[in-house]
């Protein structure tokens, strides 16, 4: 397959877009994909980073707060538009890698596609989901419980980014 045309496509259309080309990555890749010795490992790193960043969210208690804000009438920052230009075939990619049941929850054009009942299925996650704090959370939270935040956040980021270019390695790879 070409490389430059697989790429391309990976940040273009709706979630559901997005995830059939992941789905399809996946068909075509997975086996060798998981196989990947870096691969494998920058998954675990990532995954640890999920892991720390949710106990310090938990501690936060923003699972509160964001709940009590996307219950209002238009409020929550998980909507449709989040949802379908956030995200990117290779983050659903990376997610299903891990296990995670990729699927879209919601078809409401309202709110975010990957938004269950419980929060958002994924667990690797867009970086304007985690960068995004508003003013409910700056106005319920310390400067030492934010700038935790902030740094854990920024570990994450990092883990996944470096996951994505491993992966865009390894498809570029795949055309040489």
């Amino acid at each position: 397959m070409d490389y430059k045309k697989i790429i391309s496509t990976c940040y273009c259309g709706n979630g559901a877009d997005k995830l059939d080309k992941a789905r399809s990555l996946l068909k075509s890749y997975g086996d060798l994909l998981s196989g990947e010795a870096r691969i494998k490992e920058q998954l675990a790193v990532a995954r640890a980073a999920v892991s720390l960043l949710d106990t310090h969210m938990t501690a936060m208690g923003m699972g509160k707060t964001c709940t009590a804000c996307a219950a209002r009438p238009g409020g929550g920052c998980c909507s449709a538009y989040m949802g379908h230009e956030n995200n990117d075939a290779l983050l659903l990619l990376m997610n299903i890698l891990t296990g995670v049941d990729v699927r879209i929850v919601r078809e409401d054009e309202i709110e975010c596609c990957f938004l269950a009942e419980t929060g958002c299925i994924l667990l690797f996650k867009p970086i304007f989901c985690l960068n995004y704090l508003c003013s409910h959370i700056q106005e319920g939270s310390n400067e030492t419980e934010l700038r935790l935040l902030e740094q854990k956040t920024g570990v994450l980021l990092s883990a996944q980014g470096q996951l994505e270019q491993l992966i865009i390695g390894f498809l570029q790879s795949q055309d040489e």
